[in-house]
């Protein structure tokens, strides 16, 4: 008995497909670590939305923060371009998809701050992603850190 290994049509699309989107999600942290605000701006639709839990040192306690994507790059003189050194990479991208839409669950390392005082950490972004007009968009990033 002979049992083909060969791969169906549907089983190779979806490989590529996820290539495609893998390919996608590292250039986003490439160019967010570059600070590239308007090439990151690209990558999202246009109202987009950023979710996390955050405290500020004043807070008694963490409160759910959401941004549009406008409202993070206004944003960015006070986060990431505040420091000489800002960079996000991606250690783990698990993508599903179903048709034109996608998520991705990225684990990812940061590193922030100065030679003498920079900051490490890890956590988890989840990146919804729609296909318009054969494009990718982020719609939506919800993230915490480990």
């Amino acid at each position: 008995m002979i049992i083909s290994c060969k791969k169906s049509n549907e089983a190779k699309q979806l490989e590529n497909s996820n290539s495609e989107l893998e390919a996608f999600i590292t250039d986003y942290y490439s160019v967010m670590s570059q600070r590239n605000w308007n090439a990151y701006k690209a990558f999202f639709a246009d109202k987009a939305t950023l979710t996390t839990i955050w405290q500020e040192p004043n807070d008694l306690k963490p409160k759910l923060l959401t941004n549009s994507i406008t409202e993070f790059l206004a944003q960015t003189e006070n986060g990431p371009d505040s420091q000489p050194i800002f960079e996000e990479k991606p250690i783990k991208i698990d993508i599903k998809r179903k048709k034109n839409l996608a998520n991705a669950w990225v684990y990812y390392e940061a590193k922030f701050g100065t030679e003498d005082n920079l900051i490490k950490w890890k956590g988890y972004d989840l990146i919804s992603l729609l296909k318009f007009d054969n494009k990718w968009y982020i719609t939506s990033i919800t993230y915490v850190s480990d």
